[in-house]
């Protein structure tokens, strides 16, 4: 995006203007970009601190002096601290980390790209069984899924599904396309993954008539123990 593009599609994303899909992708972009994260720190202190003076009468015309304007503005960024912090925590809380990532040449996986240990490929069968996977020890793990519905862009999402409970979300990634073999690829580091049964789902983006595919299996040690 362009400098004027960003400012603007920033101001909407804190405005909560942004429509879903754009916000999503938004938001993906905050998780891989620091220098974007650190123009929406400026943003929320400015636009914060300003509407705090403003509540306060603090904030006079615009002919004030610079001498005023310089008494100001320290109280303006102390002001804007505050929702600054509680805006990032609920935005760690809120978003999931990157762990599921669309591609090992973007990113924290630009340098990754040597280290895939593992290529688990799914396709659908009916009446197919749950495959058992052998869960490496570190490195990074290629997911390949084929999906039954055609569509210019995918969403994919793993879950862990432990023996109770509800599912567990390990990551999820949006604006996928199938590759020149006709999958759709995505790469996950070992080190967040562990023995147990998961759930990969392929879907398109944004949603259509077609079911969404799932692929269950289960990834077990090098012995074969599926310690849930």
């Amino acid at each position: 995006m362009h400098a004027a593009k960003d400012f603007a599609t920033l101001q909407a994303f804190i405005a909560g203007h942004l429509p879903e899909e754009q916000e999503r992708a938004f938001e993906e972009r905050l998780a891989r970009e620091p220098a974007l994260v650190a123009e929406l720190e400026q943003s929320l202190r400015m636009r914060e601190g300003l509407r705090q003076l403003r509540s306060q009468g603090r904030l006079g015309s615009a002919a004030a002096s610079r001498t005023r304007a310089r008494a100001w503005l320290p109280a303006l960024a102390m002001a804007a601290s505050a929702v600054l912090g509680l805006f990032l925590w609920m935005s760690r809380v809120a978003a999931p980390a990157p762990v599921l990532l669309s591609s090992v040449t973007s990113g924290a996986f630009s340098a990754r790209a040597s280290t895939i240990t593992a290529q688990f490929t799914f396709v659908a069968m009916r009446g197919g069984t749950i495959p058992d996977l052998q869960l490496p020890s570190s490195g990074t793990v290629e997911l390949r899924a084929a999906s039954s519905a055609e569509a210019p862009h995918y969403r994919s999402t793993l879950q862990r599904l432990p023996d109770a409970g509800a599912p567990q979300l390990v990551g999820t990634v949006a604006g996928l396309s199938a590759g020149p073999d006709g999958y759709i690829h995505v790469y996950v580091d070992a080190r967040h993954l562990a023995v147990g049964r998961y759930a990969l789902t392929v879907q398109a983006d944004p949603t259509g008539p077609a079911a969404d595919d799932v692929f269950e299996f289960n990834l077990r040690t090098a012995a074969g123990d599926l310690n849930r």
